[in-house]
């Protein structure tokens, strides 16, 4: 049996076809994702482009063969104004495109911190669609007088592929317009922002079967007419069910670029002290469960930028050796104390909320090498990890039972063992190639009936995983220096970083 799976990234748009029986990817299509940038500033798609590519992809990547079931994931946040013939009125606004400030800005001085969180599970950002929408409205009246429907990005593409408008509860929690514990559409989000609840799409968990390809989708995409249709969700999300850390008191460390954080539980946690402290909580893809979701913007980019530094300003990425400065931190590990980072290269993230903290290096000594500076901020990526995980954890009053790492950032194996040894805990990382599009694999077999659980589905998948055990010696080294080091250093600094950004004009 053959399942697909689309991904809509934001830099690639993939199908991939699954071999249920094998439990291998056996054709994979990718191609990038069409992005304009009208402004310097500015990042936006054609939803029409953004259709051509998906089906372009699916095309080379099903060849004719005789699949079961479709499903997809995506980038969340963005989508396209429709007007009463289906005809997009205004470009989609890339959910990163920084355009819609003033509208976060306003929405943060319309409603309280603590409320918010409690309705949406979130706090105000400008990547949030209610923001794209109050943009539209308030800079593009003629579309929104001619506007009937809004649908997300994925939620067009199946649109597209079998006429109906919905979407799931993991993208729809990304509006700021999803009340969690309702799971329907916020009546106070939408009067606050003057949406019209019918112009948003209906509502359905991750891996409903949500319609069949029509004869004009078929004769596009080479599909079979009558394929049936599932929701994916989330693409952060997706991926971490493939992961296999679907469970509850499971955690997803998915690091690339940025870092994000997700545990599932099977409940809605919201309070002024979980918004305080940076955390999300919203709808998982799967019935029933939901994710505490932390993290920061400068993960595998601050790993980069500071390899950058040490091979010389000029280097570019390809030239920049990872191996070498690997194999020179590996030598300090357990032995030599410090520096010791605070990583912040792009304001805290969770659990500080600090968008003008700033990093810090302490214990810099003429002694150290270039292993050790690049050392010192691979562990400061583990105690990171910690200082989120008990923090998750006392929040949430949810164990956590194992640990998944997905992302770029596990090509390095010393930061996967540092994990595990500052943790003191096995950390998986599984040996799965383009776990999203997998994942709406998955969920297009639960949405069809080939698989009876969500554990069977993800038990379907032949990639084995490398696992991580922790040394208690090296965590016995580590934790003086997390505890006594890293852990106070944030509040030390933390006047002089303000200080800094006021000086600088960002506070």
């Amino acid at each position: 049996m053959y399942l697909v799976g689309l991904d809509i990234g934001s830099t690639n748009i993939k199908a991939v076809v699954y071999d249920a029986e094998l439990g291998k990817i056996i054709d994979i299509a990718s191609h990038p994702t069409p992005t304009d940038h009208p402004q310097s500033d500015w990042s936006q798609h054609e939803i029409e482009q953004i259709w051509q590519t998906v089906v372009q992809c699916i095309r080379e990547a099903v060849k004719g063969r005789p699949v079961s079931g479709l499903g997809v994931a995506s980038l969340a946040e963005a989508g396209v104004p429709l007007d009463a013939a289906g005809k997009p009125l205004h470009p989609v606004i890339a959910w990163y495109d920084r355009r819609t400030d003033p509208q976060a800005t306003w929405i943060e001085n319309q409603i309280g911190i603590q409320e918010l969180h409690a309705i949406t599970g979130q706090r105000v950002s400008t990547s949030f669609t209610i923001t794209k929408i109050l943009w539209i409205l308030q800079n593009h009246p003629e579309a929104a007088q001619r506007m009937v429907k809004w649908l997300g990005v994925p939620d067009y593409v199946l649109w597209r592929l079998t006429g109906e408008m919905t979407t799931d509860y993991s993208l729809a929690s990304r509006t700021l317009l999803f009340d969690q514990s309702k799971l329907d559409w916020s009546d106070k989000m939408l009067n606050l922002a003057g949406i019209k609840r019918e112009i948003l799409p209906a509502l359905h968990p991750g891996g409903t079967v949500i319609g069949q390809v029509t004869p004009a989708a078929a004769a596009e995409t080479g599909l079979p007419v009558g394929l049936p249709c599932a929701l994916g969700g989330h693409d952060h999300l997706v991926g971490s069910f493939a992961a296999g850390a679907h469970q509850s008191g499971s955690v997803m460390d998915s690091s690339g670029t940025a870092q994000a954080l997700f545990l599932v539980t099977p409940s809605f946690h919201t309070s002024l002290t979980v918004a305080q402290r940076g955390f999300a909580c919203y709808a998982y893809v799967l019935p029933g469960a939901f994710v505490v979701k932390g993290g920061m913007k400068a993960a595998g980019g601050g790993i980069e930028w500071v390899a950058r530094q040490l091979a010389g300003l000029g280097a570019n990425r390809a030239d920049l050796p990872f191996a070498e400065l690997e194999a020179a931190a590996r030598e300090g590990v357990g032995k030599r104390v410090g520096p010791v980072w605070l990583p912040h290269l792009n304001g805290s993230g969770s659990p500080e909320s600090d968008r003008y903290s700033r990093a810090a290096v302490v214990g810099m000594q003429m002694d150290q090498t270039s292993g050790d500076i690049f050392r010192g901020f691979l562990e400061s990526m583990a105690f990171y990890m910690r200082y989120n995980l008990n923090t998750i954890q006392n929040l949430s009053k949810q164990k956590v039972e194992q640990v998944i790492l997905v992302g770029g950032t596990t090509r390095l194996t010393l930061l996967s063992q540092l994990k595990a040894d500052v943790l003191n805990l096995p950390v998986i990382t599984p040996n799965l190639p383009e776990a999203v599009a997998t994942g709406a694999a998955l969920l297009a077999g639960l949405g069809i009936g080939a698989f009876h659980s969500p554990s069977e589905a993800v038990e379907s998948l032949r990639y084995g995983a490398t696992v991580f055990e922790p040394d208690p010696v090296r965590h016995n080294w580590y934790m003086p220096i997390y505890e006594q080091v890293y852990k106070p250093l944030y509040m030390t600094v933390r006047g002089l970083n303000h200080h800094l950004a006021a000086i600088s004009g960002q506070a």
